[in-house]
């Protein structure tokens, strides 16, 4: 477990989430409303790229409960559900209150959720 959690910790300073991105948010955030700077567009880009995201998230997961001990599996799902918890936590931080919330948390979102999935993907290699 202790190893476990060590190597997701080492693995997620060097991942750079940007470059984990799809070509589609790059496009959708070119289109008409979401390049004039709507909130709801911007958000709508960010969130399809973490449905993306989350996708690749579930199959790393999956493929490294696969590999692991029944006593593993239970420390990793629990692992697991304590990050969800600390991301969602972390993307409130520091909210506005306005529009520009639902970009933030959005893309907070997402860059946290591409972040995990690479590490996961590390842990199941």
């Amino acid at each position: 477990m202790i190893g476990l959690l060590l190597s997701l910790a080492l693995g997620a300073a060097e991942i750079d989430p940007k470059k984990e991105y799809s070509p589609a948010l790059d496009a959708c955030l070119a289109g008409d409303d979401a390049a004039r700077g709507v909130s709801v567009a911007m958000a709508t880009c960010f969130n399809e790229e973490r449905g993306r995201q989350d996708a690749r998230l579930n199959a790393a997961y999956k493929a490294v409960m696969a590999r692991r001990s029944p006593g593993d599996r239970n420390s990793l799902r629990d692992v697991q559900r304590a990050w969800i918890k600390r991301r969602d936590a972390e993307c409130e931080e520091n909210l506005t209150g306005g529009t520009i919330d639902m970009v933030e948390r959005a893309a907070c979102h997402l860059e946290l959720t591409a972040m995990r999935a690479v590490e996961l993907e590390r842990l199941a290699r």
